[in-house]
């Protein structure tokens, strides 16, 4: 592929278009983390407001990806998009890479896998164009000498600077994108949201069946004397008798739907286990400050105040974080990641943190597996 400066134009806002994606994309996490899904409602004024060329809609978002599961490293594609119905389409990390995403996204890696993926694309599809259709340099006018006239290379597939708009809106016309998924708990629920739908059909076809009959007794009762009209006054009763029936047994039966839709769905998790799981991803990334702030001092056990500790880990974490969010973090890395390098001692109201430099913690991302964190 040719440089930037040479790039037809489209090209160019297509690469822009996917830094500005990145980029949106590495701020939602800095605030929110990598576990949880993006919502691309949330994120595709972001995407624009960085941009800044037009609004941004699900398509590009697709083309994005789509580039990035085409190209020969199609397999370290991070992302993937899942619909979880109600127009809500959130864009996700494979299991594989989400280790991987806890500090930070590397954009640069990921533009030029971009961009590589855009070069096998383009080479793909003027192989398949045939000799007639590829695109061929323009010939630069020489003076006549003697000797054989230098020959213009009429093979080349490369993106030139000398292209025709029709051939680039073709090409880009056939990029490939991404497939939106259905997310696998609204796949499980789908089987008893069908069963809610035809029970509010069948319950609305009740309620415009017994309309009907109202109206037709009322027009009845209208042509007809006194005396049919008493004659046919049981049926009728027995009539709104079998509809109130039917309305009662469906109205039953949608709150038995509702309730076993309620228990078969995922309960949420709670405040305390949110907390937990954002303290646990920053575990990695805690502990390795940890270890630089503990090699300033002497000794092989070496002791800090909650207090002081907080506040230098809060100067050296490139994410900000609230004192609360540190402190928490400290404590579940003396709990569970690290209970032996790492330990919390509460004398009164004081409270002091120990590190233990001679336990050298190993194996850090096994045990944050082991503990919920993919």
């Amino acid at each position: 592929m040719a440089t930037a400066q040479t790039l037809p134009t489209e090209l160019v806002n297509l690469l822009a278009l996917h830094s500005s994606f990145l980029t949106a994309l590495s701020l939602h996490y800095a605030h929110n983390g990598t576990s949880s899904p993006v919502d691309l409602r949330e994120l595709l004024p972001s995407v624009a407001s960085v941009w800044q060329k037009r609004k941004v809609t699900l398509d590009d978002i697709r083309l994005c990806v789509g580039v990035l599961s085409s190209g020969p490293l199609a397999n370290q594609n991070p992302f993937y998009l899942s619909d979880y119905t109600r127009g809500k389409i959130c864009i996700e990390i494979h299991d594989a890479h989400k280790m991987a995403a806890m500090g930070a996204l590397n954009e640069e890696a990921l533009q030029a896998m971009f961009m590589q993926s855009l070069d096998h694309l383009w080479k793909t599809w003027s192989a398949m164009q045939g000799p007639k259709q590829r695109l061929t340099a323009r010939p630069i006018a020489m003076p006549k000498r003697r000797g054989r006239p230098r020959k213009v290379d009429t093979t080349q597939a490369s993106i030139q600077p000398f292209m025709d708009d029709t051939t680039m809106s073709k090409f880009l016309s056939q990029l490939p994108h991404a497939e939106v998924t259905v997310c696998e708990s609204v796949a499980a629920i789908a089987p008893l949201q069908e069963k809610g739908r035809k029970r509010l059909r069948e319950f609305k076809d009740s309620v415009q069946h017994g309309r009907q009959q109202k109206k037709v007794r009322e027009s009845t009762g209208k042509e007809n004397d006194p005396v049919s009209l008493n004659a046919n006054a049981q049926p009728v009763q027995a009539k709104m008798t079998d509809f109130t029936q039917v309305r009662k047994t469906n109205l039953l039966d949608r709150i038995l739907a509702k309730q076993a839709l309620a228990a078969a769905a995922p309960a949420a998790p709670s405040s305390a286990e949110l907390q937990r799981l954002a303290a646990l991803q920053r575990a990695e990334e805690v502990l390795g400050v940890l270890s630089l702030i503990a090699a300033s001092k002497p000794g092989v056990r070496v002791s800090f105040t909650m207090s002081a500790l907080v506040q230098s880990l809060q100067g050296s974490i490139r994410t900000p974080l609230s004192r609360e969010e540190v402190q928490r973090c400290v404590e579940v890395l003396a709990s569970e990641v690290a209970p032996g390098y790492l330990s919390v001692v509460k004398m009164g109201g004081m409270n002091s943190v120990v590190i233990n430099r001679g336990m050298r913690v190993v194996d850090v991302k096994s045990r944050l597996n082991a503990l919920g964190v993919a």
